[in-house]
């Protein structure tokens, strides 16, 4: 029988990588598309801009998100009752 507890940090090692890894090619792509948006048509730049700072925060947040479920997992573990 396996140990619940390094089952357990076997997951959170998983989901904190996958929501990082990601995270940063959700970003890059972003950004990359803004590079490429504002060589394009650089008089619009400043609407490109916007758009990107709003698609990376909604980006960013899934890996506090994934961290807030990690956080249940090491001190509400609900596979340990």
């Amino acid at each position: 029988m396996t140990n619940p507890i390094a089952l357990t940090i076997v997951a959170i090692i998983i989901l904190e990588a996958l929501a990082v890894l990601c995270a940063v090619y959700g970003d890059s792509k972003i950004l990359g598309k803004l590079m490429d948006g504002v060589t394009r048509q650089p008089e619009a730049k400043d609407a490109l801009f916007t758009n990107a700072l709003i698609g990376c925060g909604l980006v960013e947040s899934m890996p506090i998100i994934v961290t807030v479920v990690v956080l249940i997992l090491i001190f509400a573990n609900p596979f340990l009752k």
